[in-house]
């Protein structure tokens, strides 16, 4: 039964992104077909999750959400039902990066967003390193990921898409405060670059 609703919500993101906002894919081809990932994104509004979940069409992405979106009831089980869950934002969330682990070491795809919130700037913001950490200790390859054009959502500004880079290998050690920043600022680099290419906001 969980099955069927979660294929039903879906499919209704499915009718707004690509009907509604009229959504483009680009890299798809890149998306790993099985195994453990990190998917890291820019994020610049409340509509990139469904907008990447959706772009992520042969994967099921379980996202890491700030804790403040769980404080309302329903909006707190909606978002477990959808695969998501709380992380505690300025602090060294020890069970957030347990079940972001263990979703790893399932073989599934754990979605981040490193800019920790959305920018209203239209920049691409600072990375935190925790993605780059975590990738590390994990042996989990990372895909960088661009959505453009999603800051004035629902109201469009301009084409809106996602895209998906090459995948970046993690080389390295999570202990290792320079291993750890050379990932992170490669990741950010490559979201960067795919932002400045399909038209969205840049560095």
């Amino acid at each position: 039964m969980k099955a069927f609703w979660y294929s039903v919500i879906r499919h209704i993101f499915n009718i707004i992104t690509y009907g509604l906002f009229r959504m483009k894919v680009y890299g798809r081809e890149r998306i790993p077909e099985k195994g453990a990932f990190i998917v890291a994104a820019n994020h610049a509004s409340y509509f990139d999750p469904p907008l990447l979940g959706t772009a992520m069409s042969t994967r099921l992405i379980h996202f890491m959400a700030k804790e403040e979106l769980f404080k309302n009831p329903l909006m707190g089980r909606f978002l477990r039902y959808v695969h998501t869950f709380p992380v505690r934002r300025g602090h060294l969330d020890r069970k957030a990066i347990i079940e972001a682990m263990r979703v790893l070491r399932d073989g599934h795809v754990l979605g981040i967003y490193p800019e920790g919130t959305t920018q209203n700037s239209g920049k691409l913001g600072r990375f935190h390193e925790g993605m780059a950490a975590m990738a590390l200790r994990a042996k989990a390859p990372i895909l960088p990921a661009a959505i453009t054009n999603s800051r004035t959502l629902p109201k469009k500004s301009g084409p809106v898409c996602v895209a998906f880079g090459e995948l970046i290998m993690p080389e390295g050690d999570a202990s290792n405060k320079d291993d750890v920043a050379a990932l992170t600022e490669a990741v950010r680099n490559s979201v960067a670059a795919l932002l400045d290419e399909y038209g969205g906001e840049s560095r």
